[in-house]
């Protein structure tokens, strides 16, 4: 008779089925566990801008203060060397000096037309007081207070 041989089969399924319920319960644990303790809310209070802001401006402005508005929008035009811009939801006066260029479109060194954003350092002056040296300009009845620019700066 010949001789077959047989080889016995490792038996090493519960190998196998051991991983398998540990598997499970680790699954089950990153399910079931609770590790996002109280849940906290979050309120945005943050606000976001639709228009441009006045960088450093205080919002009442008063007579003798320094200001430095960035990216104010121009809302009227007043005269070749006055406008006024929307600082912080104020309306404000702006005049400022400038050699005028006669027989051009552009009279002097600014272009400043209505809805032109601009940046610009001046102090805020009384509407009582006299103009500053240079400046031809008139100021509207009702204004007690404009700002007199030194340094513009277009931004669009």
């Amino acid at each position: 008779m010949a001789e077959i041989p047989i080889k016995e089969k490792s038996d090493k399924k519960w190998l196998w089925i051991i991983l398998a319920v540990v598997a499970l319960i680790l699954l089950a644990w990153w399910l079931l566990d609770n590790d996002d303790g109280d849940v906290v809310e979050y309120t945005d209070n943050d606000t976001v801008a639709t228009e441009p802001m006045a960088g450093t401006a205080m919002t009442a402005m008063a007579i003798g203060d320094t200001v430095n508005l960035d990216q104010v929008r121009v809302t009227e035009l007043t005269g070749d060397m006055a406008f006024h811009v929307d600082a912080n939801g104020q309306d404000m006066l702006v005049l400022f000096d400038q050699t005028r260029t006669p027989d051009t479109a552009k009279e002097g060194e600014f272009d400043i037309n209505v809805g032109s954003l601009v940046n610009l350092d001046g102090t805020v002056m009384s509407a009582s007081e006299a103009l500053p040296a240079g400046v031809m300009a008139e100021i509207p009845a009702g204004t007690e207070s404009y700002i007199y620019a030194t340094d513009i700066e277009m931004v669009s």
